[in-house]
This record gives C-alpha cells, sequence and structure tokens, in this order.
C-alpha cells in the first residue's frame, strides 16, 4: 500500500503547482480520473470534481466527500536553483522519511491527494456507499478553490473527510478562521544623504507554518531586520523579506545608505545575532556586503513610518484559550518597488476575535499613513461535539492502532469552515499523514503513517455502508 500510495505523489511532484498556478495539476487529475472511467468535473476556477459509484446494494448509503488541495507552498534553499512554475520536486526517501532535495515537499497537501487517488482506483476491493472526490485550488494563498465551489457538490453529502491535516494520531474536528491583510503605501524617493552603502541579508532562522507553528514562537525575521533598521543612521533604498502570508519568514534583505563603518554595521548585526540566541535559540545569519550607492532612497518621514509599522503591528501569539492558540497574526511578506507591500494572515479559533484585529490594522494603517485593504475572512469550522464521523473514526483509529487518538482543533486555516457554511448539516472531520516543517525546506513526510492512515479512511467509509 505504501509504495502505491508513493507512486501518486511520484506523479505530483513531477508537475509544478503553486497556489495560483494550479492549471497543469488540475488537468492531470481531470484526465487521470477519467481514464479510469470516473465521471469528472472540472469547474471555472480548476477544481475537480469526480464520482466514484457505490458498491452493488450500497446505493443508498449516505454519500461521503474525500478532499484534498492541489497547491503547495514552495520554497527553497538559500543559492538552491528552483523555478516553483517549471520544475519538478526531487524527492529524497529514507527508511522513516520522505523529503526534498533543496525544497519544501508539497506533503501539504499531496499525501491527501495521492492516497485519495490510491483509495480511488482499489474502491472495488471494499463495500462502500457512494463517494465524491474534491481536489480544490488554492488553499494556500486564499481558499479560492473552497470559496468558489458550488454548494450544489456539497448538498447531496452526509459525511465529509478532509485529508490536509498534519499529525496522524489527531483528528481535527475545527480549525481556525483566518483574514488576509494587505498594507500599502506609496513611497517617496529622495537622494542619500550618506556615503557608505551595504546589500544586508538575513537568513538562517526557522521558519514554518504560521498557523500550526505560531505557538513555538519562531523569530520573525521581517521584525528582526526592522529592528535593525531601527537602531542607527540608516536610509533604506530596498527591502525584501518572507515568501508567502502563511509562512513565518526566515530571510529578508535590503539596501541601506549610512555613515557607519562596515566594522560600525558588523557590530550592530553582531548585537542582535546575540539578542536573537538568547530570546529565541535560534541562529541568524547576517551579511554584510558593500554595493555601489544607490541613486535613492527612502524619505525620512517615509523610512520612519515603514520600520513603525513593522515594528508595531502584531505578529505572533495575540491569546490562547488555555495552553491551545486562539489568536495569531503572522507579517509573512514584505516588497518594496514603487510602493511597500506588507502582507499579514491573521488567525483566530473565534470569528469575532478577528473583526478585533481588522479594527486594529485599520488604526495602525491610519497611524502611518498606509492604506490598508482586507481580503474576504475565512470562517472557523467550530467543533461539533455530536458528530457521528468523529465517533466512527476514533474507534476504528483505536482499535486499528491499540491507542486513543487525540481529538482536537487547529489554528491553521482548514477550507472545512467553508464547506461547513455552504452545507451546515455536513458532518466534518479532518485526518492526514504525519508531516513535519511544513512551509519549509525541512518538510517531511513520517512514512510509517500513510498506509495506517488509508487504512482508516476506507475502514471508515467500510462503516458507513453498514
Amino acid at each position: 500500500m505504501l509504495e502505491k500510495v508513493l507512486d501518486e505523489f511520484k506523479k505530483l511532484a513531477a508537475i509544478p503547482r503553486p497556489s495560483k498556478h494550479e492549471e497543469k495539476v488540475s488537468n492531470f487529475l481531470r484526465d487521470y480520473l477519467k481514464s479510469y472511467g470516473f465521471e469528472v468535473v472540472q469547474d471555472a476556477v480548476k477544481n475537480i470534481i469526480a464520482e466514484i459509484p457505490a458498491s452493488v446494494g450500497k446505493e443508498n448509503v449516505p454519500r461521503t466527500i474525500l478532499q484534498a488541495h492541489m497547491d503547495m507552498v514552495c520554497v527553497a534553499e538559500e543559492n538552491y536553483k528552483f523555478n516553483p512554475l517549471e520544475d519538478s520536486i526531487k524527492l529524497i526517501r529514507t527508511e522513516d522519511f520522505l523529503t526534498a532535495e533543496g525544497t519544501s515537499l508539497g506533503a501539504d497537501d499531496g499525501m491527501g491527494i495521492a492516497e485519495i487517488l490510491y483509495i480511488a482506483k482499489n474502491h472495488e476491493k471494499f463495500l462502500h456507499g457512494p463517494i465524491r472526490i474534491i481536489f480544490t485550488v488554492d488553499e494556500e494563498q486564499g481558499m479560492t478553490g473552497a470559496i468558489n465551489l458550488d454548494k450544489k457538490y456539497l448538498a447531496d453529502a452526509k459525511f465529509f473527510i478532509n485529508c490536509d491535516s498534519e499529525i496522524f494520531e489527531e483528528i481535527v474536528a475545527g480549525s481556525a478562521g483566518n483574514i488576509h491583510v494587505d498594507f500599502s503605501r506609496r513611497i517617496n524617493y529622495t537622494a542619500p544623504k550618506f556615503s557608505n552603502a551595504f546589500k544586508v541579508k538575513f537568513s538562517g532562522l526557522h521558519g514554518g507554518h504560521s498557523g500550526i507553528e505560531i505557538s513555538k514562537d519562531y523569530a520573525n525575521c521581517i521584525k528582526l531586520a526592522a529592528k535593525f533598521l531601527s537602531q542607527g543612521n540608516f536610509q533604506l533604498a530596498k527591502f525584501s523579506g518572507g515568501s508567502a502570508p502563511n509562512v513565518i519568514p526566515s530571510d529578508s534583505e535590503f539596501v541601506v545608505v549610512t555613515d557607519f563603518s562596515t566594522d560600525e554595521v558588523a557590530t550592530r548585526a553582531d548585537s542582535l545575532k546575540s539578542r536573537v540566541k538568547k530570546i529565541y535559540d535560534e541562529d541568524l545569519k547576517i551579511e554584510i556586503v558593500p554595493v555601489d550607492l544607490p541613486e535613492k532612497v527612502f524619505s525620512d518621514s517615509d523610512f520612519e513610518k515603514f520600520v513603525a509599522l513593522i515594528l508595531n503591528v502584531h505578529s505572533g501569539v495575540y491569546s490562547l484559550n488555555g495552553t491551545l492558540v486562539k489568536t495569531s497574526a503572522n507579517i509573512g511578506i514584505v516588497r518594496t518597488a514603487d510602493a511597500v507591500e506588507i502582507n499579514i494572515l491573521a488567525r483566530s479559533n473565534v470569528s469575532e476575535l478577528l473583526e478585533n484585529f481588522t479594527d486594529t490594522f485599520a488604526q495602525v494603517a491610519k497611524l502611518a499613513n498606509f492604506e490598508v485593504k482586507f481580503g474576504t475572512p475565512a470562517p472557523a469550522w467550530n467543533f461539533n461535539s455530536d458528530s457521528k464521523l468523529l465517533k466512527i473514526m476514533a474507534e476504528i483509529f483505536e482499535s486499528q492502532n491499540k491507542f486513543a487518538p487525540k481529538i482536537a482543533t487547529s489554528h491553521g486555516g482548514l477550507e472545512c469552515s467553508f464547506f461547513a457554511v455552504k452545507n451546515p448539516a455536513l458532518d466534518i472531520v479532518s485526518i492526514g499523514t504525519t508531516n513535519e516543517f511544513i512551509h519549509s525546506t525541512k518538510e517531511r513526510l513520517h512514512l510509517k503513517t500513510v498506509a495506517p492512515h488509508v487504512n482508516l479512511i476506507i475502514s471508515t467509509l467500510e462503516k458507513i455502508a453498514e
């Protein structure tokens, strides 16, 4: 079973599939499922919906949906040659783990798709009711696949199994809502007043998923860069940091003009590295390279407001429910050209608390003379203590694995929240293989969790068919 599931995953790893660019993988999945005789729909946003007919005599069993998302967060190691729009993921397999060479792996959520494909191809080997497969696009950056999915594909289903969780021992039955926040401000440039210019590069931090790993208090590289810029006679020519709103940034790069010498800039860098080591126990790397004097830099007022916004807007855990994160935010991307663009993803397991964030961000933007735009809020998926599906899966899990699963709610955003809004009667759970360090180049899949995860889904479908 493991080998056959990995064969499916290899097919996906060969197809570039960053968020917003899923056409190739969507077309592949459409044609692949059709080749096995399934009825397949590819909708306007490239979601894939496929029907697996019920076993003979099980046509009246309530319909179950198996769902996963096509896109992946594409990040690469420093200096590793990788074009996420063109290059395949190069897999590395050891006895215990599957990883990737120089990049993120894409087990989030490629493993969910691979397992569902395996189940679809082998559905005649077990008894089950009608099954619908839904593969969505753009889960990682906007959830537009879930948002735009026609609710008719959810209306006639009773049970819904999302395969996008990251810890096999957990059955997730609730998740955080979120909202994307975009700050922007047109830059007024001026001529530099100092004569020394340096390109400064921060790297080496842990990074990671801004929902699942936000509680680990990893350092945010964009915040650290702003701290560095606030301590000295600097003028800023350009700045770039982070890779995605839902990734804790591990690197940033900027060009500054100053009257400090190379040694003086290095002294300030060493002081910051020492501070980071004490606070976060992370090894920040700072590279300082003299460069030609740029023609223009931020005006003093624009530079001050840029640094002030980054330092004062919240990033990290905001509130807890016991030991669990309830509300958080992550400064994920900063870019400068003609304008400053700052992207933040805020999350909360209580939808009303997102309103507090939007109010606060609006006030911060006003104080710093930035414009701010808010994306479509993703609602929280609330825990259902009466879930029949949760009870079935928990009993099967304990029977198969000889220990009880943890019943959890996730601070990571899941598409389940949108599906629950479209059909409040849906009985939903989320399960997955164990995938560590997702959204980073350290991402790895625990191979020993693959077959048990597939067996759990198949046994659940069999139990529903009874």
